[in-house]
């Protein structure tokens, strides 16, 4: 009988000494698992920043190409709104102005 208690402790023993080696190599692997999530997120991250960075350059670029070429169509609508007649009246006088009076150029 005593021999089948000491079986009994003895496998008792095993199955706590197993159950420990589990416990163990579970907290090993879900601290692995964080680790490897943390990395991931801190990766994911810094690649968002550049992605973002990138976007705002781009759109950047094109604000100011169409800010140019919106500046540009109005001075040409500029140009093109004033009557031909003030535009020649502007020319007159200036032709007048340094032709009459030379000296104040």
């Amino acid at each position: 009988m005593e021999n089948i208690l000491t079986g009994i402790l003895s496998c008792e023993e095993e199955a706590f000494k197993l159950q420990e080696d589990a416990k163990k190599q579970s907290l090993e692997i879900i601290a692995e698992a964080r680790k490897k999530a943390a990395d991931l997120l801190e990766k994911s991250l810094a690649e968002g920043e550049a992605l973002v960075d990138s976007l705002i350059q781009q759109a950047k670029k094109e604000s100011l190409e169409e800010l140019k070429r919106q500046e540009a169509l109005a001075s040409d609508q500029g140009l093109k709104s004033i009557p031909k007649q003030k535009l020649d009246d502007a020319v007159d006088f200036i032709v007048e102005s340094v032709v009459n009076n030379p000296w104040q150029w």
